[in-house]
């Protein structure tokens, strides 16, 4: 009888860590005809690199990936040459929809929210885009470029005002969940690491979930120890290491860093992977 009993009682056990897992189902489509006999993959975060957690084929239009994780957490879609989507690993059923013309993704609530922040980023994006068009068009067109510049700075000024205030807001917004750090990791992969005003500000106010996690602590960890390698507060490390002897390659620590970035100057179109992320991102 007693065996029995420590059968069900290691049973229960197991049943009860299956059920901190969380189950996710991720249902694809696409129309894009080249993605169709194409590898699909599912990346994570790690050690500041994507890494394929899974891979599927793209069979008529069609992809899924199902699996479990000990945490809701960020991921990537990452498909073709350039295509690349954040979505959260989290329970339920995610719906992901890629198409020539727009890229739809959601069906549980950090992704609802996490498309919802993205359309909205997007739009302003391509507000500001627009303005770059208008002063070509007013230039051919011989218009007074003066009344022009002065028009168009003071409608990207308030553009700009929009996504810093959409993107700093967001990410305060959700300090204690997964959205906050991803949030953070959309704007900042690929950029030179520093303590901007807005950083600092940030941080300044942030939950210890926040601060604790491995990408922003990792990123922080950076940024002073370059803020105080261009200060003269401590020695350049050798080439492929930091002050605390990880694997990185940042830009020379002599070179002066570019001017602090906001939200909305890390929003525009650049030839870098936070760019591109965001970009393949947009719906």
């Amino acid at each position: 009888m007693n065996k029995y009993l420590s059968f069900f009682a290691v049973f229960s056990v197991l049943m009860s860590a299956t059920s901190c897992m969380n189950s996710y189902n991720i249902e694809g489509s696409s129309d894009i005809s080249g993605l169709d006999s194409r590898m699909m993959y599912l990346s994570t975060i790690g050690d500041n690199q994507l890494k394929d957690l899974d891979s599927t084929e793209v069979v008529h239009g069609k992809f899924g990936f199902t699996g479990t994780t000990d945490s809701v957490r960020m991921a990537f879609l990452t498909f073709g040459t350039n295509g690349r989507l954040p979505i959260v690993l989290e329970s339920g059923d995610i719906i992901v929809k890629v198409n020539n013309q727009k890229r739809e993704w959601g069906g549980t609530p950090y992704n609802d929210r996490l498309y919802q922040f993205v359309r909205t980023l997007d739009s302003l994006s391509m507000q500001m885009e627009e303005l770059d068009h208008e002063h070509a068009r007013a230039f051919m067109d011989g218009e007074d470029m003066v009344e022009v510049e002065a028009r168009l700075s003071q409608q990207g000024r308030r553009i700009s005002m929009c996504i810093d205030s959409l993107v700093t807001n967001s990410i305060s917004e959700n300090f204690d969940n997964v959205l906050g750090p991803g949030f953070f990791m959309l704007y900042t992969l690929g950029t030179y690491p520093e303590m901007s005003p807005w950083v600092v500000e940030l941080m300044s106010k942030a939950s210890d979930y926040f601060k604790n996690d491995p990408y922003v602590k990792d990123y922080i960890s950076k940024a002073q120890y370059l803020q105080n390698v261009n200060n003269g507060l401590e020695t350049p490390a050798t080439a492929g290491q930091t002050a605390d002897n990880t694997p990185v390659a940042p830009p020379a620590a002599t070179t002066p860093p570019p001017s602090a970035p906001t939200p909305a100057d890390l929003a525009k179109p650049a030839p870098q992977a936070a760019a591109d992320t965001v970009a393949a991102a947009a719906p």
